[in-house]
């Protein structure tokens, strides 16, 4: 798969995580809008959306290496999945 397909793929997982966890469509969730203070994630959502994306993305977040930088947007939580898969 490439590199493109992937990152479009882990898009899609990650709207349609956050809208459901939301209560909201995907389309109104902006890739590059801070996930806790504009799309209005929680700490507690943040946990239920790393859980669900381990499961969409047949992935396992490393608490220890997970840093605050790579949950600040869609776009910067699909490149470091992204990372992680190119990783295995």
């Amino acid at each position: 798969m490439s590199t493109t397909t992937l990152k479009k793929e882990v898009q899609e997982n990650i709207l349609k995580v956050l809208a459901k966890l939301l209560k909201e469509d995907a389309e109104n969730i902006s890739l590059d809008a801070d996930l806790f203070e504009e799309v209005g994630i929680d700490s507690t959502g943040i946990i239920e959306l790393l859980l669900e994306l381990e499961i969409y993305c047949s992935i396992e977040f490393d608490m220890e290496e997970l840093d605050p930088s790579h949950l600040s947007s869609v776009n910067t939580l699909t490149d470091y999945i992204v990372f992680l898969k190119s990783d295995e």
